[in-house]
């Protein structure tokens, strides 16, 4: 505005295309400062949930800042990565965020973003089970009962320094959608899984003829948190800035009630029915 008072005695076409140029040269830095973020593929978890921390929750947090840090673009690279590999890229700076278990997370060398993701529905685990061996789980009322049962879990996810922790039997493996294979082949009783994750999750794969268990929650803190490169201070403040906004003003309890197995386990908890068999921590 001072420019253009300080010009105001130039011919009236100059004053114009002086405002057009700077018009445009604004635009172009606007382009230009536009905060490129490289997100993951996972490869070691079900694919459909990644759309509500990504495609979803992490724009609702971006969204939400645009006025202080800019705008924004995600990209989102072709090659799937397993937990310990995308720990790496993130140190690395190749990708710039993660979702992750707050389990272990001391160990990561990477800077969690202090705004829950999940809520309590995070700290409850729910069973997938081989369809007619519900009978089997009717009467497990300990955890002595469950280690008497061997668990199936990801080869790098955080619950398995829980299940050492806690005495329970488990093979692993380094595929998720193995452990269904398994499990289908009696390889082992029951698959653990997020109370957040399970509702969908036998419709992944209906050839295997798999359920969910309907009396048993598993219990323990484990909250999921964004994490980002250690060094990475302006996004860590960006993400938290905008996830605690979307915490204040609703959207963020509203967007997770749009998603069906997130309403589901939201309900499951609210009846109170099952019974809970609380874990110790490592």
């Amino acid at each position: 505005m001072r420019l253009y008072r300080a010009q105001a005695k130039l011919p009236a076409l100059v004053v114009w295309l002086l405002g057009l140029l700077l018009a445009l040269t604004a635009s172009n830095l606007s382009a230009g400062t536009s905060q490129r973020l490289v997100v993951p593929m996972y490869g070691a978890e079900d694919p459909h949930h990644d759309s509500y921390f990504f495609s979803r929750l992490l724009k609702l947090a971006l969204d939400k800042t645009v006025s202080e840090y800019g705008p924004y673009t995600l990209e989102i690279p072709e090659v799937m990565l397993t937990d310990d590999r995308l720990k790496a890229q993130v140190v690395k700076g190749t990708v710039d965020v993660m979702w992750h278990s707050s389990i272990g997370s001391e160990d990561m060398g990477l800077r969690m973003i202090p705004v829950s993701l999940l809520g309590e529905l995070s700290e409850y685990r729910a069973f997938l089970v081989r369809h007619g061996d519900q009978a089997r789980f009717n009467n497990i009322h300990s955890l002595d009962d469950l280690r008497q049962m061997v668990a199936g879990i990801g080869a790098q996810w955080p619950g398995v320094p829980v299940l050492k922790k806690n005495d329970l039997p488990y093979v692993s493996s380094s595929r998720y959608e193995l452990l269904f294979r398994m499990l289908a082949a009696d390889r082992f009783d029951y698959f653990p899984r997020g109370l957040y994750q399970i509702h969908s999750e036998p419709n992944l794969y209906p050839e295997f003829n798999l359920v969910v268990e309907s009396e048993i929650l598993l219990h323990y803190p484990n909250d999921v948190y964004f994490f980002v490169r250690e060094d990475n201070s302006e996004l860590a403040e960006r993400l938290r800035l905008g996830l605690e906004r979307a915490q204040e003003d609703g959207s963020k309890q509203r967007l997770m009630e749009t998603i069906p197995r997130f309403h589901w386990a939201q309900q499951e908890l609210a009846r109170g029915q099952r019974r809970v068999i609380k874990l110790q921590m490592p």
